[in-house]
């Protein structure tokens, strides 16, 4: 092999060192191609079932931690106030329980567009299961000391839809139920219809609807069989450029529009944009139509005339109609500056109003829901608190107004701004 090559060649030759293959001399064989999902379960169904071999065991789900809650102490204050206090449409408690299949809660909704594909009888069901859950948060409340609720609009969705509307008579039976036990547990039920029911609008046609809706409540606590202190509140509405016009068509609905039984349980409440509660109460003490004070609306919009006389006035309306007063507390969030800021609703509120009447029933419109009402039970130590239904406060609350109440919304007229009024504390 040598042969041939020079001297100088060989040297070279034998002198390089010897160069060693990193790869393994041993050919190895090629990687099976996967197997198609096909294949794979017919070997699957191909295995002896009494083979020995061993059966991976699933993993046992772990149970879940309760998480634990540090509760800090709140700064104790006294009051004279004898009443009760009730929480709106929501219990935090029930609607957070995991899994979400437990959650208990009155406001099942869909969209239209459900209905047309699911069917009214659908519909109906979404209802049914919201007024079940009703039954658990009123035993839940009286549990816990607490019997005075607003229930949920959206009990039963679209029930007053022109079109999709519908009779609460399929459900009578549980609706019977549902008024039995809170008749019984001596609880006061109440309503809140939301913005878009405007009995002073100028257009027929949301007059109709705002009619159709507060009938849809009036058969809902009828077929509950719940007492006159069960009233449905509403706003004036809107001013639409014209109060006092405003006001007229306000008085006309009332008068010759509504049914007795509506007006029956129609009680009209200041709201912080539009009627003050000084607006509203002459024409309340016409129609001899109660009011509801609400002390942060009128904090925004207030009166001219002190709370005593307002609440002296207010109160002689109920005692004539023989329903037990009611008034409603909210504070603005900490740090709220603007009207569109201290439109927004607290988390909780840290005080009861120094004028409070002893006697009647309060609705604490708070983020917190029933933990607003333990806050407060707390401070004054109206009631006992169970420790492990308290849930601590959130540490910041933004100032931040979404969705209704934003400002920030460059397509917002001001009369768009002006017609909104509270809405019910849904979630």
């Amino acid at each position: 092999m040598l042969r041939g090559l020079s001297l100088a060649s060989i040297s070279r030759l034998m002198a390089a060192p010897t160069r060693r293959s990193t790869r393994s001399q041993v050919a190895k064989p090629l990687p099976s191609p996967t197997p198609s999902p096909t294949k794979r379960k017919r070997a699957a169904a191909d295995v002896d079932e009494t083979s020995e071999s061993p059966v991976p065991k699933k993993r046992a789900a772990r149970a879940r931690e309760e998480p634990v809650y540090v509760i800090p102490e709140v700064a104790r204050k006294e009051t004279s106030f004898k009443g009760r206090l009730g929480y709106a449409c929501l219990n935090t408690i029930l609607r957070n329980q995991k899994p979400a299949k437990t959650a208990v809660f009155c406001s099942r909704t869909c969209r239209l567009d459900s209905i047309k594909a699911n069917g009214v009888e659908w519909l109906k069901d979404i209802g049914r299961k919201n007024a079940e859950d009703l039954l658990t948060m009123i035993q839940w409340n009286e549990d816990n000391n607490i019997r005075f609720m607003r229930m949920s609009s959206e009990m039963f969705p679209f029930a007053s839809h022109s079109i999709h509307g519908y009779s609460l008579d399929y459900c009578a039976p549980l609706l019977a139920r549902v008024g039995d036990l809170a008749n019984r547990l001596g609880h006061r039920l109440t309503s809140h219809p939301g913005q878009f029911t405007q009995l002073g609008s100028p257009k027929p046609e949301v007059v109709e609807a705002s009619v159709r809706e507060l009938a849809y409540h009036a058969e809902m606590m009828e077929r509950m069989g719940l007492g006159a202190d069960s009233v449905c509140i509403v706003h004036g509405g809107g001013t639409y450029g014209d109060k006092p016009a405003a006001l007229e068509r306000l008085k006309k609905t009332i008068l010759e529009v509504l049914p007795a039984n509506i007006r029956a349980r129609l009680v009209l409440e200041n709201d912080e944009m539009c009627y003050s509660a000084e607006d509203l109460l002459p024409l309340c003490e016409e129609l001899d139509i109660p009011l509801v004070f609400d002390y942060h609306h009128d904090a925004i919009l207030p009166s001219s005339i002190p709370h005593s006389e307002i609440f002296s006035r207010v109160d002689a309306i109920f005692k004539r109609r023989g329903i037990k007063p009611k008034q409603h507390l909210s504070e603005p969030r900490p740090g709220a500056v603007t009207i569109q800021e201290r439109r927004a609703h607290a988390d909780r509120c840290e005080s009861l109003p120094h004028d409070l009447p002893e006697d009647m029933d309060l609705m604490i419109e708070a983020k917190d829901k029933e933990q607003a009402v333990f806050h407060l039970y707390r401070i004054y130590g109206l009631h006992t608190v169970k420790q492990e239904n308290l849930r601590p406060p959130a540490e910041n609350q933004t100032t931040e107004t979404k969705g209704r109440k934003s400002s920030k919304n460059p397509r917002k007229k001001k009369a768009e701004i002006e017609v909104e009024v509270e809405a019910e504390e849904e979630e």
